[in-house]
């Protein structure tokens, strides 16, 4: 777990310090939009807790809108 952490860390810092130095709003939201729900997947995989599958979740939210196959 401790490669996982140590990797995630290594990736924000790498990405985050030039878009803290461009006063760059927006590419921050985005990170943190993409950064902390893979940062929590991994953990939760590391940890041997079952992820349940997004496609099942994607499925419903379509056929609750409508647009199912």
């Amino acid at each position: 777990m401790f490669l996982v952490l140590a990797g995630f860390i290594l990736i924000a810092l790498i990405d985050l310090i030039p878009m803290f130095r461009q006063h760059s709003k927006n590419q921050i939201i985005a990170f943190f939009t993409f950064f902390c729900p893979a940062l929590a997947i991994a953990l939760l995989v590391q940890l041997n807790i079952e992820v349940p599958s997004l496609l099942l979740l994607l499925d419903g939210l379509f056929k609750a809108v409508g647009l199912s196959y």
